[in-house]
């Protein structure tokens, strides 16, 4: 059996505003394991984007996580001080967003953003570190890695952002990598490459991946188990053939009804 990487319980985060008290995430409880993909599904503001914020201790004002646990490795993520959730952050738990443009550095080179990631937590030389970044570019199916080294953000397509973004995320060997609809900007052709990238980067390093999207047929081809998110709360947790083929929450049917029904045999 495979050992829990990660343990989320009763985990309750709130935004305390001017208007009011919102609970973006309430008792929600799921697990990770060593090497598996969990997909947590739902619909827009639903509480997923909140939930991978939180396992990076990455909320702030008006926001705060207000009760629960959060267990990574062993160790409560929620007892770390300020430094050591620093070094968790990159090192063990690497995140991937939406937006690439907006989480990458403008001014920034992307092989200077990739490369400083690896000298801050790597005793190795700015050579040596530039080697690394050109490897993890050419990894992640970054076509003249050579030449991207020296491009700024802004002159790369959507797609090849995220495989920067992605490269980034792997340089320092997470253990879990959290991505967080990492293929909605993407037309499907390129979508269909980056999922095609994040199930090779599994299999080759055997790294758990937390995969947040509001796409039921992503989920399909990508995750083992799944958490379908409404208004702050996993209504239903099982593995991919139970909640796609025989869910139990009516808000899981009634997501599923826009989706077409992907025989088994052909499920990648």
């Amino acid at each position: 059996m495979k050992m829990v990487l990660l343990e989320v319980k009763n985990l309750n985060t709130y935004f305390f505003t001017q208007t009011g008290i919102r609970e973006a995430v309430k008792d929600v409880s799921f697990s990770v394991k060593m090497g598996e993909t969990f997909g947590l599904v739902g619909e827009s503001g639903s509480g997923k984007s909140v939930t991978a914020l939180s396992i990076l201790r990455l909320i702030y004002e008006p926001g705060r996580i207000v009760s629960g646990s959060i267990l990574f490795d062993g160790r409560s993520v929620l007892a770390l001080s300020r430094e050591e959730m620093r070094g968790v952050r990159g090192k063990d738990i690497a995140m991937v967003f939406q937006e690439p443009l907006a989480a990458l550095n403008p001014v920034m080179t992307i092989g200077e953003q990739i490369t400083e990631q690896i000298l801050a937590h790597k005793k190795v030389s700015k050579k040596e570190a530039k080697a690394r970044a050109i490897e993890l570019m050419d990894e992640v199916r970054l076509s003249r890695p050579g030449d991207i080294f020296h491009e700024y953000p802004h002159r790369l397509s959507g797609g090849m952002r995220q495989r920067a973004m992605i490269a980034m995320a792997l340089s320092l060997r997470p253990k879990l990598l959290i991505a967080d609809e990492p293929t909605t900007a993407l037309d499907v052709t390129i979508q269909a490459e980056i999922l095609d990238l994040f199930r090779e980067i599994k299999e080759k390093h055997n790294m758990s991946i937390l995969f947040i999207t509001h796409d039921f047929g992503i989920v399909a081809q990508l995750a083992d188990r799944v958490g379908v998110m409404k208004k702050g709360t996993i209504v239903e947790e099982g593995s991919v053939d139970d909640i796609f083929y025989s869910p139990k929450d009516p808000y899981t049917k009634e997501l599923l009804e826009a989706v077409p029904k992907i025989p088994k045999e052909l499920r990648a």
